[in-house]
């Protein structure tokens, strides 16, 4: 655009008149200024938008941690639930042995408590276990620059070792209390599962199915008949026709329909006196006398027998005692 050497206004005035010039100098300042101010509207309006993306994202990472935060503080209860479980194992063992030194082993599972046992010495295995929890947490809130992916880890692992320490404590505690000490392969056993954390294939130590816990392990409201009973299982319910797995190797002992509650049952021995239960199912994919592997699918989820939806009843025995099957199974 060509501009003119200058820009000339006539203006009237109440009754005087006069000429108002730009020159062709003060038209290119004009000119510029505008420019400058368009190009500084346009900046602000970009950083403006640029920040509000970047205040976004950094809203999305604050939520996403506060999420994360929050499921490690799920992981660290459960865990700090099974340490407490081990302690308690710690203190019935303990007591049993004193009763066998003596000649008395404690029948029934040996409640009785010492102050020795109480004390959870870091040197005794229960106050070990808890002594590294406790260590573990102490770090993790401490340490600033540990990701919470290594944290989740981390937990992961010690959760993995204090379930193969409760099943070597179980497995001890039944022992003694059967009055079966003598058994030098049953205590090889505990030995040899207490000293390879890592050797879970015939242990209990993966989730039956996929789905959400619907009733746990302990004292319940009966949901057909009403009433207080008891529940020696964990039920996790899905949709009819979820795979149903084998969470340890063994030897399928049942696979057949029942005239009880369970529906069509399917029940595995898995060695070292572990025993696992899954009922209710609506096919079952194994029968009696067939080996499994961990993870193998051996039943379809449904809801036979006594139950109110499509769901598993999953029960863990050792020794033909019933435990809490969450004890073993890996944080979620």
């Amino acid at each position: 655009m060509k501009i003119p050497d200058f820009l000339a206004q006539h203006v009237q005035s109440q009754g005087d008149s006069y000429t108002l010039q730009i020159t062709k100098q003060q038209w290119r300042w004009v000119l510029t200024g505008f420019v400058l101010l368009l190009v500084v509207t346009l900046g602000f309006g970009i950083w403006g938008i640029t920040r509000q993306a970047e205040v976004m994202q950094l809203r999305q990472q604050t939520q996403l941690q506060t999420e994360q935060l929050k499921l490690l503080q799920q992981k660290t209860e459960i865990l700090d639930k099974k340490m407490e479980s081990l302690d308690q194992l710690d203190k019935e063992i303990r007591q049993m042995v004193k009763g066998s030194e003596s000649g008395t082993i404690p029948q029934g599972g040996g409640e009785a408590q010492t102050p020795q046992a109480a004390s959870g010495d870091k040197d005794e295995p229960g106050g070990a276990a808890k002594t590294d929890s406790n260590s573990a947490a102490a770090n993790a809130a401490g340490s600033s620059g540990t990701s919470v992916t290594s944290l989740s880890a981390k937990l992961s692992r010690l959760d993995r070792l204090a379930q193969q320490r409760m099943a070597s404590f179980y497995m001890l505690r039944n022992i003694l209390r059967d009055g079966a000490g003598q058994n030098i392969r049953d205590l090889q056993s505990v030995a040899f599962a207490a000293n390879n954390p890592g050797n879970t294939s015939t242990m209990p130590s993966i989730w039956p199915a996929k789905g959400v816990i619907t009733s746990n392990f302990g004292t319940r409201i009966d949901p057909v008949y009403g009433g207080s009973a008891t529940h020696e299982g964990l039920d996790i319910a899905n949709d009819y026709g979820t795979p149903i797995i084998a969470t340890a190797a063994g030897t399928v002992t049942f696979a057949d329909a029942t005239s009880g509650g369970y529906g069509n049952l399917v029940e595995i021995d898995h060695g070292n006196g572990f025993v696992t239960r899954y009922g209710h199912n609506s096919v079952l994919l194994v029968h009696a006398g067939m080996q499994v592997k961990q993870g193998d699918t051996i039943a379809l989820m449904g809801s036979t027998g006594k139950s109110t939806g499509s769901h598993v009843h999953y029960e863990v025995d050792i020794n033909g005692v019933a435990v809490d099957p969450l004890l073993f199974l890996p944080i979620q």
